[in-house]
């Protein structure tokens, strides 16, 4: 259970990082699997696994949506610290986890181990467009990190130019 004192500091830490909040923690992320890295009861980075459902080419795919990830300190290797246990995690549950990247973060999700698939995100859409004015698309492609580890998901969604079908807005 996220305390409000969470969700605000993850809300401020949004508008710190991107600009803009366009998460309600409350309301749109009940199911999520968040993660807290601590160092002396200060919350150093944060990150979550949301439950995702990827339908491609008549198939159905549930995966976990890497998102939210946010190290408020840079440099000290918090980041890298929780992108590892995310990825332990989903090993140890033997989970896909894909999200979304800009360019300048891809050596950074590189070096934490995940695979990175350029440009794929501009083939994902929303299903449930009207429920966000329509938006169905990303505002700007961005590249797709993964961690499948036997890039299974990756492969089949690269066999071809069909559009990727995601049953949440963009996480």
């Amino acid at each position: 259970q996220l305390t409000s004192k969470i969700i605000d500091m993850m809300n401020q830490q949004r508008l710190t990082e991107y600009g803009e909040n366009t998460k309600d923690f409350r309301k749109n992320e009940l199911e999520s699997i968040f993660f807290f890295l601590k160092d002396t009861n200060q919350i150093k980075a944060f990150g979550m696994l949301k439950p995702v459902t990827i339908t491609y080419q008549a198939q159905t795919f549930h995966i976990l949506g890497i998102g939210n990830i946010i190290a408020r300190e840079k440099g000290h290797g918090w980041g890298k610290m929780l992108m590892t246990e995310i990825k332990s995690y989903l090993e140890r549950e033997a989970r896909i986890g894909l999200g979304f990247c800009d360019k300048p973060v891809v050596g950074f999700y590189e070096k934490c181990g995940y695979n990175i698939v350029e440009q794929l995100s501009t083939r994902f859409r929303y299903q449930y467009a009207k429920e966000t004015n329509g938006r169905e698309t990303l505002k700007n492609p961005r590249d797709i990190l993964c961690y499948d580890t036997d890039q299974t998901l990756i492969n089949t969604l690269c066999s071809s130019d069909d559009l990727v079908y995601i049953n949440v807005p963009f996480w």
